[in-house]
């Protein structure tokens, strides 16, 4: 994207805090097949994303901060812009909030 925040809005806050919502799932999987070293890879990456999720958030709320815009009003604004409008739920809520990526920031995009 040509914008930052709207870079920022979509990588870290929208594509890498899909992958906190997925990771488990897939956790859970190949636990259940047996595959305990992907599982502890998995485990290391979710971790990692949430680090992600969380420097991501941080810039993003800095920039719509410094151009006097509420972060969460600017995110919900941008995904309507570059992402269709919609984040699909279900959602990893307390990975989520460990990023500081809180409801009120993607609740309002569930049904577009």
């Amino acid at each position: 994207a040509h914008d930052p925040l709207a870079r920022l809005a979509m990588a870290p806050l929208v594509l890498e805090a899909r992958g906190l919502d997925v990771t488990p799932g897939m956790i859970e999987r190949l636990k259940a097949a047996g595959d305990g070293e992907s599982v502890a890879i998995l485990r290391i990456i979710l971790a990692d994303e949430i680090t992600h999720v969380a420097a991501g958030r941080r810039w993003f709320s800095h920039l719509a901060e410094a151009r006097g815009l509420d972060p969460a009003t600017a995110f919900q604004d941008l995904v309507r812009r570059h992402h269709g409008g919609r984040i699909k739920p279900p959602f990893n809520r307390a990975a989520r909030d460990s990023a500081g990526l809180y409801a009120d920031w993607y609740e309002p995009l569930v049904d577009g």
